[in-house]
């Protein structure tokens, strides 16, 4: 009787346990890291007035848009064999006429919209299957994101996270659940000039200033994304279950047949 009670204990610990919803669980499955050559991106408000535009730049001292080459990091395990991988990112967003807002000591600059890529600027093997050079590592859209920093300050933070954000991703290497939430976070560091908007002090009235400053990066998803697996590692894959399978059966044969 004691036992069987120790059961019907465990069991409704464990009905309640599964009752509780699970907590979101939010995975940052890649990251970048900015290559030479200092600014890779460039904050334009050629009238200083409330719209600007946001993009990488060729050069620390070029102001037409264009992809910057970076070190691009996928954090699964699956792919520990490939490592950081040489790719040219491409940033271009915009604000239209919305004002920054400051309190704090802070300025913060919302609705920022535009899209990024991350395309390899050579092959990639993995497992049996080599990706060639132009492969999409990551792209996507965000709109509602912003940037928000100390007032005259050398660094600040440029973040979009579902759902005050609408954000999209897409990859060659992997595949994201339907409905997932997305983030980014990017960190913006030696900002020149520092951080401001018109006036320099009090409320403003434009949106931020020019500026250019040096971007890294990670993204993260609630589910994780999936890699894809490419079809002769899938057909491996199956080989091997069929095979384990078939082994399982042959053991359960012979024990059938030793106890007959």
């Amino acid at each position: 009787m004691m036992i069987k009670a120790a059961i019907l204990g465990v069991a409704a610990l464990a009905a309640t346990i599964t009752a509780v919803p699970a907590a979101a669980v939010v995975t940052t499955f890649a990251n970048f890291s900015a290559g030479a050559g200092g600014a890779n991106v460039y904050w334009l408000n050629a009238g200083n007035n409330s719209n600007a535009t946001f993009f990488t730049t060729a050069a620390n001292n070029t102001t037409a848009p264009a992809a910057r080459g970076v070190s691009f990091t996928f954090l699964q395990n699956a792919f520990n064999s490939i490592g950081p991988v040489n790719a040219l990112w491409s940033l271009n967003g915009s604000v239209t006429n919305t004002v920054a807002t400051a309190g704090g000591g802070i300025i913060t600059q919302s609705n920022i919209a535009g899209t990024f890529s991350f395309i390899s600027t050579s092959a990639i093997t993995l497992g049996s299957t080599t990706y060639l050079a132009g492969s999409n590592l990551l792209s996507g859209t965000f709109n509602n994101s912003r940037i928000s920093g100390s007032r005259g300050g050398t660094s600040a933070g440029f973040n979009g996270s579902t759902p005050t954000s609408s954000i999209t991703y897409t990859s060659d290497f992997l595949n994201f659940a339907t409905g997932s939430n997305y983030d980014f976070a990017i960190s913006l560091s030696q900002i020149n000039p520092g951080l401001n908007t018109n006036p320099t002090s009090g409320t403003p009235t434009r949106a931020l200033r020019t500026f250019r400053a040096v971007a890294t990066g990670q993204f993260s998803s609630d589910p994780a994304p999936t890699a894809i697996i490419p079809e002769p590692q899938i057909w491996a894959m199956l080989v091997i279950g069929f095979g384990l399978v078939g082994v399982q059966v042959r053991r359960r044969a012979n024990r059938a047949l030793v106890a007959a």
